[in-house]
């Protein structure tokens, strides 16, 4: 399926949406979802067709690699932001109280 303006149909009877997988197996994969797919108000009907060929063994360890050192990273900067937040409200006890 190499055009995208022409997508499936689900079992809901909706055209779905092009979705990124980013499951361990297949991270940044596209794929045909239903549009209600997750959704807390409708209920899916679990409608998935691969839009993308599969990843080559080597791509997904790579990707999987990069994917778990940007969760660090990201990981990291929260603990800095909230390190920051005390330190200013602290400072700020600091000045009031003295």
């Amino acid at each position: 399926m190499d055009d995208p303006t022409r997508r499936p149909v689900c079992y809901c009877g909706l055209v779905t949406e092009i979705k990124t997988s980013w499951t361990t197996g297949n991270p940044g994969r596209r794929f045909f979802g239903c549009k209600n797919h997750a959704s807390l108000r409708y209920k899916s009907c679990r409608f998935m067709q691969w839009y993308d060929p599969p990843m080559t063994p080597r791509a997904t360890v790579v990707l999987n690699g990069l994917l778990r050192k940007l969760n660090g990273l990201e990981m990291g900067r929260k603990k800095e932001r909230i390190i920051w937040v005390c330190l200013v409200i602290v400072m700020m006890l600091f000045l009031i109280c003295k």
